[in-house]
């Protein structure tokens, strides 16, 4: 089976968690002895064409065309991608094309009918989801590309219950073209071994550290995390806050967090090597999104075993059981996220509990030779029904 997989994301240019999840869905999808080609963007302004882990990966430059804004740069290396793989179809014909996101769709949809193949595409995350609506003439445009792809997909595949439903409002697919196939952990974070002395670096011994992580907008909620730990200040001093990314909002947090003094930590973006072991250190993982299709960074933190608090919406509350493998808040209630702080930096039994239940959670649901197989089973059947239909 030949699957080309469309993607604007792939290491190592990461923006979010998308870029992951094609980079370990196409590993495991290559060891299952599927011919997997990869066409991505790269930012040093030449072609390049590699195996990657069995993979052959091939990076187009999206900066050909010089343009003013996201929308149409994200069109201009489009048409890199599409002139691409036009030049592949004469000696490689895929049987399944698979597009992540809008971003990809524009030339995802003319290729699918070019080479007749059937579309697959996973909905990360809705532009609707993200803004809580509408409101701009871009948005407007990413939504009218996200319906198109969902229209023009034989298959979609959402990553989560909540992410299948919101998809379903929003894009009105039917439930039944929908398929839920959840992301995964890499092995190397099962197998991650922390590096210990590198602890002083961050904290003094008698201090417990609570840990966000991920990209300093307003949907993952670090502006509560750091509203909650001012509240948890006042109840206890032995505790310090490290906060791990960029984005917009990370200038707002270093004001606001300015009065706390050392008792705050703004990290920045750290390489994978020391963020894991970071979040390997904490005693407190908080991670309570406003919106979280499905919660990659939930999952990483119950990879290595970390007691972890996530939002009691969207994907993680699909993974956490309250209090048995994590604790579910109210995202926007800085209270109860102070007092369930609170309660796991006093209760070291209660953490290793939630803890130890969060990593064989992780072992047994969420690895990406899972995904890779259930993902498989979708492409066998699609292509069986592709070969009834005439097109």
């Amino acid at each position: 089976m030949k699957v080309l997989h469309l993607s604007w994301e792939y290491p190592p240019n990461i923006v979010g968690g998308l870029g992951r999840h094609v980079y370990y869905l196409t590993k495991e999808l290559a060891k299952l002895g599927i011919d997997v080609v990869v066409i991505t963007i790269n930012y040093g302004y030449e072609e390049v064409e590699e195996e990657v882990n069995g993979v052959n990966v091939i990076r187009v430059n999206p900066f050909k065309i010089k343009v003013l804004d996201f929308i149409s740069w994200v069109h201009s290396f489009n048409l890199e991608m599409l002139k691409r793989a036009s030049q592949l179809l004469p000696r490689w014909r895929p049987d399944i094309i698979h597009v992540h996101d809008w971003l990809t769709a524009p030339s995802g949809v003319p290729l699918k009918h070019a080479a007749k193949a059937p579309l697959i595409a996973t909905v990360h995350a809705t532009e609707h989801g993200r803004r809580g609506g509408l409101r701009s003439p871009e948005s407007k445009h990413i939504h009218e590309w996200e319906w198109l792809m969902s229209f023009e997909a034989w298959r979609l595949i959402a990553c989560s219950n909540y992410m299948r439903d919101e998809v379903v409002k929003v894009l009105g697919a039917p439930h039944n073209k929908i398929s839920v196939i959840p992301n995964g952990v890499a092995g190397e974070l099962l197998d991650f071994k922390v590096d210990w002395s590198k602890r002083r670096n961050y904290a003094y011994d008698w201090e417990k550290i609570v840990v966000f992580f991920g990209r300093m907008v307003y949907e993952k909620g670090p502006d509560k995390v750091l509203e909650a730990f001012r509240k948890l200040l006042g109840r206890r001093q032995d505790v310090k806050l490290i906060m791990i990314g960029d984005g917009p909002m990370y200038e707002y947090l270093a004001n606001a967090a300015r009065d706390l003094g050392s008792k705050v930590y703004l990290a920045g973006r750290l390489p994978d090597e020391d963020l894991y072991s970071v979040v390997g250190m904490a005693d407190v993982v908080t991670l309570p999104s406003r919106y979280e299709p499905f919660g990659i960074s939930v999952l990483e933190g119950m990879a290595l075993g970390r007691a972890v608090i996530g939002p009691n919406r969207g994907g993680p509350a699909e993974i956490i059981q309250n209090m048995v493998n994590g604790i579910t808040v109210d995202p926007e209630d800085s209270d109860a996220l102070a007092n369930d702080m609170d309660l796991l930096l006093g209760d070291e039994g209660r953490r290793r509990y939630i803890g130890g239940n969060a990593r064989r959670t992780v072992l047994d649901k969420y690895r990406w030779d899972l995904v890779a197989k259930s993902t498989a089973e979708l492409y066998a059947q699609v292509v069986e029904e592709r070969k009834r239909t005439v097109w």
